[in-house]
């Protein structure tokens, strides 16, 4: 009898969650609606008859992918809706903790679109604490080295090409590949879309420095799983470090060829902070970063280092990661042996 009465009332408790989830509760700012399992934002603002951003904004949600079940959202009504901030002219927005390109075009009342075309963004998920961007709408905008004279011809997206392969093609640099053709993702582009191929050396959107590497250089010892960087003689730093399975980091003499405060890996969907790229494998690039971070936030390959773990990477801890960033210029020779 008393498992029948435990039974009962875990029928009931759900019966009256569901109830709970379906018919919305009245705030004094708006409707709070319970997020029930499967709906998304979207479903959500059609049922509503408001908009994603007006929800996100309502409710002070960075990512509108991810809500979850039991999540209480404030829907706003025609009395109350997030306000959004006009760009005067000649505004910038100084990249804060926690902030993304889709919280930061909410707040300004434009898109990440815009954001990323205008600042000439890679990909709008690599962002970082400190970054200035212009706002659309203001009067300064940023400089840009690639001009349409630069321009040699077209080429037309065939199925299964890549935005790097393409660029190597044409003996073109691939940022500048981007920024010709304005593109925020460079990880879609589809098949018959037309691109502007600027001819082979003209500049990139960010001229590198020079490639002197100021006396430094990087030592990377496969059967030692380690990671020494000297300036002249000196050994600077000596960390622990993790390469790539089964062969997948290529030994050579290489340099660095790139830094970028957040890479995004677009093939595993990962986040590689502090990134030096020092070579080319194909159409993707490797090189040297901090443990990287999955959709989920958590750390790839956390508690791993010291083993061959990589897909070619060499992958260093987080702050190891940082201070070899700071540390390195681009053009800095690295050496891979076993």
């Amino acid at each position: 009898m008393r498992q029948l009465t435990h039974v009962g009332l875990v029928v009931l408790l759900a019966i009256g969650w569901l109830f709970c989830s379906a018919f919305p509760a009245r705030a004094e700012d708006g409707i709070v609606h319970v997020v029930a399992r499967g709906e998304t934002l979207f479903s959500i603002a059609g049922r509503y008859g408001t908009t994603v951003d007006a929800i996100a904004a309502a409710n002070g949600i960075g990512d509108p992918t991810r809500i979850y079940a039991g999540q209480r959202l404030t829907i706003p009504t025609g009395n109350s809706s997030a306000a959004s901030i006009p760009a005067a002219a000649g505004a910038t927005h100084v990249v804060q903790p926690g902030e993304n390109l889709f919280r930061i075009a909410l707040r300004y009342g434009t898109t990440t679109q815009a954001l990323a075309n205008l600042n000439g963004l890679y990909n709008p998920a690599q962002i970082y604490v400190g970054q200035r961007l212009t706002i659309p709408g203001s009067a300064t905008t940023p400089s840009v080295a690639y001009q349409p004279q630069h321009a040699a011809g077209t080429h037309v997206v065939q199925r299964g090409e890549t935005l790097a392969a393409i660029a190597s093609r044409y003996g073109v640099n691939l940022w500048t590949l981007v920024q010709a053709n304005a593109i925020a993702n460079a990880s879609l582009i589809l098949p018959g879309q037309t691109l502007v191929i600027p001819q082979a050396g003209s500049n990139a959107p960010a001229p590198a420095p020079a490639a002197t590497g100021g006396g430094k250089r990087i030592l990377i010892d496969l059967s030692e799983q380690h990671l020494y960087a000297y300036q002249g003689n000196t050994l600077v730093y000596s960390f622990v470090a993790s390469t790539g399975i089964n062969n997948g980091t290529r030994v050579g003499t290489f340099r660095v060829l790139d830094k970028i405060p957040n890479a995004y890996a677009s093939t595993w969907d990962l986040q590689m902070p502090h990134w030096l790229g020092i070579y080319w494998a194909g159409s993707l690039e490797n090189g040297i970063h901090a443990l990287p971070i999955l959709s989920n936030g958590q750390r790839l390959w956390a508690g791993y280092l010291g083993t061959p773990v990589s897909f070619g990477c060499i992958i260093l801890g987080v702050e190891e990661a940082r201070l070899l960033y700071e540390w390195a210029e681009v053009g800095t020779p690295v050496v891979i042996q076993h």
